[in-house]
């Protein structure tokens, strides 16, 4: 894969600075970037009522309870509650 010089004089520095080969920076920077866009995607699929909680837990490796947390720090809505029905 070709890259910026730009982008791989960041890569070098935050190699330096976190003590980790190239290789390693561009795979944790990945792991990183994959964990916050599955993420964004299940918190989406939620709002859309497409998927249920437990379904984007489990797609974006969160237990239940954190997916609830990142629903609530994101003001996603999970759906209808006692207040809707009455």
């Amino acid at each position: 894969m070709r890259v910026d010089e730009e982008i791989v004089k960041d890569l070098d520095e935050i190699g330096e600075r976190e003590k980790a080969d190239r290789a390693e920076v561009v795979k944790r920077l990945l792991d990183k970037a994959i964990k916050e866009w599955k993420l964004d995607r299940a918190l989406e699929m939620i709002s859309r009522g497409t998927w249920t909680i437990r379904k984007a837990a489990d797609y974006a490796d969160l237990s239940y309870y954190q997916m609830l947390e990142e629903m609530s720090t994101h003001g996603i809505d999970s759906g209808s509650t006692l207040e809707d029905f009455r």
